[in-house]
Order: C-alpha cells, then sequence, then structure tokens
C-alpha cells in the first residue's frame, strides 16, 4: 500500500473525504435496500447492485483500456476479495428485513475490530494487548444493541455480524489487493466478480416492480460502484489505519435516512451500544497505529 512521507496525518484530508463520502453512500445504499425488501426479492436487491455499478466502471475509465482493467496480478486473490461485497450485500439485506437500519448499521460496525482479529494470520501484523481489550469492550457493545434474550433481534444480530466480519476481510484483502493492482482493476474485478455470480440466481427472484422502485434499485447500484471506487481510491492513497476510524461516519447517514426516510427512532439502548463500538473501534486503531 502506498505510504504517505512524512508525517502520516498530513495530506490525507483527500482521501478522508473520499473516504467518509464512500462510507455514507453506503449507509444511504442500505437504506434504501430496507425500503426495498418489500416490493423485490434478495436476489434481484443484490444483482441489481452490480448491474447499475457497471456505469461506473464505463464512466470512470476511457473505453480503450476496458479490457485492460481484467489484467492484474492475483486474479484468486481478487476474486475471493471481490465475493465478499457479494455475500456481506446478502446478509445486511437479510437482517434488514428483520432489523431497523441503527441496529442493523451498529453491529455492523464491528468490522474494524475484525480487522484487528484478521490481520494478525493475513497480514502478519503484531496487536498488542490493549488492542485486545478494545476488541472484547467492541463486542460489548455488540451485545448492548443485539440484547440476546430481549427478542427477535437478538438472533437475527448475527446477520449483520455476519456482516461485520465479511467487510472486515473485505478490507484486509483490499490492502493486499492495492500493492499489485489499480484501484480501477480492484473495482471491476470486485463489479464482475458479483454481476457474473448473481445474475444465474434471477430466475429465483424476480419482481417487475414500479418505476419508482426500479429507480431506487438503480440509485442503489450507482451508489454501490461510486462508493466502493471512492474506498478503493482512498485505500491506495493514504494509510488504512487513519482512515478506518472514519468508516463511522456511515452510521450518521444511516441514523438519518432511518429517521428522515424511514421513521425509524433509534432506542436509549442502541444508542449506547453505538457509542461503546464507535469508542472501541477508535481505541483499537488508535493504539494499533501507535504500535502497542
Amino acid at each position: 500500500m502506498t505510504e504517505v512521507p512524512g508525517d502520516r496525518t498530513t495530506g490525507v484530508a483527500g482521501p478522508i473525504f473520499l473516504f467518509v463520502a464512500g462510507v455514507s453512500m453506503f449507509g444511504v445504499m442500505d437504506g434504501i435496500g430496507k425500503l426495498l425488501t418489500g416490493d423485490f426479492p434478495l436476489p434481484q436487491l443484490v444483482w441489481a447492485r452490480y448491474a447499475f455499478a457497471v456505469p461506473v466502471i464505463l464512466a470512470t475509465t476511457a473505453a480503450a483500456g476496458w479490457l485492460s482493467l481484467l489484467r492484474c496480478e492475483r486474479p484468486l486473490l481478487q476474486v475471493g476479495r471481490g465475493l465478499l461485497p457479494l455475500l456481506a450485500s446478502a446478509t445486511v439485506l437479510l437482517g434488514l428485513r428483520l432489523m431497523s437500519l441503527a441496529d442493523a448499521t451498529a453491529i455492523s460496525f464491528a468490522a474494524p475490530l475484525f480487522v484487528v482479529i484478521l490481520s494478525v494470520p493475513l497480514l502478519r501484523e503484531r496487536v498488542g494487548a490493549a488492542a485486545w481489550v478494545g476488541v472484547a469492550v467492541g463486542f460489548l457493545g455488540v451485545l448492548i444493541v443485539a440484547r440476546p434474550g430481549a427478542g427477535s433481534i437478538a438472533w437475527a444480530a448475527l446477520l449483520p455480524l455476519a456482516t461485520a466480519f465479511l467487510f472486515g476481510l473485505y478490507q484486509v484483502l483490499t490492502r493486499l489487493a492495492s500493492r499489485g493492482d489499480p484501484a480501477a482493476t480492484t473495482l471491476t474485478w470486485t463489479i464482475l466478480t458479483g454481476f457474473v455470480l448473481t445474475t444465474p440466481l434471477l430466475p429465483l427472484g424476480w419482481a417487475n416492480g414500479s418505476l419508482a422502485g426500479w429507480l431506487l434499485l438503480i440509485l442503489s447500484g450507482l451508489l454501490f460502484g461510486t462508493g466502493q471506487l471512492l474506498l478503493i481510491r482512498a485505500f491506495v492513497a493514504a494509510p488504512a489505519a487513519i482512515l478506518t476510524p472514519f468508516s463511522y461516519t456511515q452510521i450518521v447517514a444511516a441514523v438519518l435516512f432511518g429517521m428522515l426516510v424511514l421513521g425509524e427512532l433509534p432506542d436509549p439502548w442502541t444508542l449506547a451500544g453505538i457509542a461503546l463500538i464507535v469508542l472501541a473501534g477508535l481505541y483499537v486503531l488508535r493504539r494499533v497505529r501507535g504500535g502497542r
């Protein structure tokens, strides 16, 4: 990954802006997904994210270079990495059928904690005892939001928790992929992998829907493709330890969308759990960045 010379906190305002914009788009996209879960079957919702993200690839690369986007150093890594957002889309959409947008988003913010766990075997990074304490506190926040035994949210929380694991693994593999391939190539493999794998699933579930529904499907795909591109470019341009704490800005977009569009108001337990997850994640990332 490209490192920022000198002070690691200087010269990264641009990448931070790209990262915040990207995760905010994911928050809105998930809100649209919850809005459409009653109108379209799951295979169609996931497929639309990829199908309508293809124009993002075409619009950001000259036509003469489209085929060159498929050339990469480690195709198996790119395919495996491209599979993760597909699985994460399925788990988050299933979770949104059963939970509020704020609850599902909060639990999915265990992703930075999974990054710490997975960075040990996959990136050979050392993680100190203090970081593991942060991981434990973060999962306590997840339990507060899920509240095991408090109703249907308890078992449904496993779905956004799976999303968190998949997104954490996605970030780790993004670090690996960015060492050898440009952002446009990684984006292309991400989108095409999902598009190729979801298209054969369409006969399992299809709804004609309304014009408004299809416009929202198209918007979700454009947000997905643009958000992926912004995140990939941000990871290439700045250290992940600086960027990842800003992933929590996604919950602002999710909560605002839930309040303004879905009429969902987070309860005090959810707000407390969100705060604990955010603080634990920031603590972990600070410790990892400081090498402690």
